[in-house]
């Protein structure tokens, strides 16, 4: 499975990790399981370094949809992705653009330790910068 993943509850925290590549399919269930365990409203690190991915436009304005239909059940943590795959980091950054219109807290990186950095700066959780990769 290329998306699997950890709850930190101490420090309200998803950490996520993406190997291989990576379809629509394996985020939606991904963003369908976190919901199913109430993790949604956390902050999520997703460490794709290593990874690829198959979305194509269309799909990635479907997960915006989905988002969108996500948020309305719920709260919805901050996000941050770690990529060093272009095209990974390139329908990553589309996602990030096309939810900025929506109440979420997104952004793509190449580094984990600015990921981190971003996510500390995020109002409401937390001090992320202590963990560690």
């Amino acid at each position: 499975m290329p998306v699997t993943y950890e709850i930190d509850a101490a420090r309200h925290l998803v950490w996520t990790v993406a190997t291989g590549v990576v379809t629509y399919a394996e985020v939606a269930r991904h963003l369908a399981e976190e919901e199913r365990d109430d993790a949604l409203g956390l902050a999520e690190v997703i460490d794709a370094r290593g990874a690829t991915t198959d979305l194509t436009a269309e799909q990635v304005r479907s997960l915006v949809l989905l988002t969108d239909a996500l948020l309305r059940r719920g709260r919805f943590g901050a996000l941050a992705l770690v990529t060093d795959n272009e095209v990974a980091f390139g329908m990553a950054r589309m996602y990030q653009i096309l939810v900025e219109a929506l109440p979420v807290e997104i952004a793509v990186f190449r580094e984990l330790a600015d990921a981190l950095t971003w996510l500390d700066a995020v109002p409401g959780h937390g001090s992320m910068s202590s963990t560690s990769s």
